[in-house]
């Protein structure tokens, strides 16, 4: 039961991790289409909402990378727990009151993770409303000219 649940737990995060990377080269993605279909755009007024959307875009990524970074220490800092938990920990030994303040300190920590992912995602999608905003209006402009 125990190596099922293991099992469970790991293809749960690594789901977690594809996704966050999905995300980020999606961002990516979007920031270089952008580039590419503005190469000989000028600046003008109408190009703010696509200002808008590379800023999203930029901003998702930075967000991933944190989650990404979170995740990282959150691992780290979880094995140690349990090293610290099994007694194996050279710097710690197993007090219940440190094992705690340490489980209350990951939690949060899990929660400030699951804040970058949700506007990692937020700012992804924004961005291509932004984007499909200035699209149409750019269409619009070429029609009425």
């Amino acid at each position: 039961m125990a190596d099922a649940r293991l099992e469970l737990h790991k293809a749960h995060r690594e789901g977690q991790e594809k996704y966050i990377y999905f995300l980020l080269a999606a961002a990516g993605a979007a920031i270089a289409f952008a580039i590419t279909q503005t190469q000989t755009a000028t600046i003008t007024l109408s190009k703010i909402p696509l200002g808008l959307a590379v800023l999203c875009w930029g901003l998702s990524f930075f967000f991933g990378c944190q989650q990404v970074l979170q995740s990282s220490n959150l691992l780290q800092q979880n094995y140690q727990l349990l090293r610290m938990q099994g007694g194996l920990h050279p710097d710690f030994p197993s007090d219940p009151a440190s094992v705690a303040v340490i489980e209350k300190y990951l939690n949060e920590q899990v929660n400030k993770s699951g804040h970058y992912g949700r506007w990692q995602f937020f700012l992804l999608i924004s961005g291509a409303v932004f984007f499909i905003i200035w699209h149409v209006l750019e269409m619009y402009l070429r029609t009425n000219m």
